[in-house]
């Protein structure tokens, strides 16, 4: 990955690229794509399955369990990857979601996103539906008993809070699920932050919703969503 800046750089000024001319490095990079192929392995889904069983295992009536289930219904039902809802670093409120970002609507909350891995130069913003669905899966429900706990907290602040005034930071999110994951029984070692988007995709299209609602959905521009739905 590293290598293939070396290419654009070049190409950028005008020049060759260096690397097709270097005949060990050539030779080094076929070995290694022989040795370790080129298509990634996809991570495991995250199903309703595993959410109905990650919630048995929380106190709601806890700031932060309430805030670890929403930042987890959030990266299902918006088809994101929790770390554009939990904090990495310090808080920077011009990239990082406040609590004046979420909006409540009268079908559930309108999630506001103005910084994520394709948006970071502020250009657009990505907004994100979180709707009233029947049942403990509910992000609209989950979302209005979170805000109810931490009535009071700052608007300009971060969205989802593990304590009065500490931020539910990615960290704290990552060890938590495999920390509840273990405790279901169930095999943690390949699910990851992009386990929730590819759920969320998956759960999508078996319910019937056409690809390329799901690609509005989740901000995709080309056909790489077929890669998310299992």
């Amino acid at each position: 990955q590293y290598l293939n800046i070396i290419p654009h750089m070049h190409k950028l000024c005008d020049l060759p690229d260096p690397i097709p001319q270097d005949y060990q490095l050539k030779y080094l990079l076929m070995g290694v794509k022989r040795e370790l192929g080129t298509a990634q392995s996809p991570v495991d889904t995250v199903t309703p399955s595993h959410l109905l069983r990650i919630r048995s295992l929380l106190d709601c009536s806890s700031i932060a369990d309430l805030a670890f289930w929403c930042a987890c219904l959030i990266a299902f039902y918006g088809l994101l990857r929790p770390g554009n809802v939990a904090i990495t670093g310090r808080f920077e409120p011009s990239k990082h979601v406040r609590r004046i970002d979420l909006m409540p609507c009268s079908w559930g909350y309108l999630l506001c996103l103005r910084h994520t891995k394709t948006i970071q130069f502020r250009e657009r913003e990505l907004h994100v539906i979180l709707p009233h669905v029947n049942g403990v899966l509910c992000p609209a429900t989950a979302l209005q008993a979170y805000l109810h706990l931490t009535r009071g907290a700052d608007l300009l602040g971060p969205l989802l809070l593990t304590g009065t005034a500490s931020p539910l930071t990615y960290t704290i999110f990552r060890q938590k699920l495999h920390s509840i994951l273990n405790q279901a029984g169930i095999d943690d070692s390949n699910i990851k932050g992009h386990s929730f988007r590819r759920g969320g995709a998956t759960w999508l299209s078996h319910i019937g919703v056409p690809v390329e609602q799901i690609k509005v959905i989740g901000y995709w521009s080309s056909d790489a969503v077929q890669r998310y739905i299992d």
